[in-house]
């Protein structure tokens, strides 16, 4: 399935909701998993089913794509590239963590004239991008490329991206640094994006700021990346299980939940275990629970 393609749905003789209509057409909201992994990329065959890139989730309405971090699933986001003409788009960078920004020195399609990218990141700006892709650490600086690789500071509050008819939310999120989570607002749909969220010891509360983030989002993407027995040795990592994003789901009054940001340690068959342990948990709970999987594609139509 092409990563911009429109889903449309043709206007029967029904009255709908303003905010669906678009003239004769709703148009579904695209979310592809390009990476899911956190900490470091993995590859080999017990990673098969879930693979092994760092976080990369694109959102796609049809008009200007929004990146959600830019870990190694951008070099499989690259090659849906190819058959394209210019490449424009803006990236909602949680944090500087090299797990979410080691595939942007190799994201070749910035270094083709005409090419942009606009990375909104919390506060500081590009200076630690340019610190990190720099002499004497790497060869070759991502700032020297032939496109334009533009990084724009931003606080917590609201951000409008027109060029992708998004309206974005950024709040801070406990984590070990400083971190945002995203609520986006896209073709009617809102995603709301907690890569890394640092859970508390106990595990029976949560962040007013994450709440409402993720207050009643058709799709939460969110931090579980350990099972409550590595939480135990783990506890002020900056991460947490996947039962508690569970009950943070619950609590938010979401429609989806993909757990996200798996751990390396994890094969295939230990994140199949703890999908199906946090369905069973939670048998009543009216939220759809899944570990999103590279390469997997959403349709939501809001």
């Amino acid at each position: 399935m092409n990563v911009f393609t429109i889903c449309v749905l043709v206007h029967f003789k029904l009255a709908l909701p303003t905010r669906l209509s678009l003239g004769w057409f709703i148009v579904s909201v695209s979310v592809t998993f390009f990476g899911a992994r956190g900490s470091r990329p993995v590859s080999g065959s017990a990673y098969a089913q879930f693979g092994g890139d760092t976080a990369l989730v694109v959102l796609d309405c049809g008009a200007e794509p929004i990146l959600l971090d830019l870990g190694t699933g951008l070099s499989g986001f690259s090659r849906t590239l190819r058959d394209r003409g210019a490449f424009r788009a803006s990236c909602l960078l949680s944090h500087y963590h090299f797990d979410h920004v080691q595939g942007l020195p190799f994201f070749a399609d910035i270094d083709k004239i005409g090419n942009s990218l606009t990375i909104f990141a919390p506060d500081v700006g590009e200076k630690p991008l340019r610190t990190l892709y720099g002499p004497p650490f790497f060869p070759v600086s991502p700032f020297e490329f032939r496109g334009e690789l533009e990084v724009r500071p931003i606080a917590a509050g609201r951000l409008e991206l027109e060029r992708s008819k998004a309206s974005v939310v950024a709040s801070l999120v406990p984590h070990t640094n400083v971190a945002f989570g995203y609520r986006i607002e896209l073709g009617g749909a809102t995603i709301c994006y907690i890569p890394d969220h640092q859970a508390p010891y106990t595990r029976d509360t949560f962040a007013a700021t994450a709440l409402e983030l993720a207050d009643g989002a058709d799709l939460l993407i969110h931090d579980a990346q350990y099972t409550p027995a590595e939480f135990e040795l783990k506890s002020n990592w900056g991460h947490s299980t996947h039962l508690y994003a569970v009950d943070f789901a619950i609590a938010a009054r979401v429609k989806r939940l993909a757990l996200f940001h798996h751990d390396p340690s994890h094969s295939d068959n230990d994140l199949l275990a703890m999908e199906l342990s946090a369905k069973e948990a939670y048998p009543s709970s009216g939220v759809e629970i899944f570990a999103a999987r590279q390469g997997q594609v959403l349709q939501i139509v809001p």
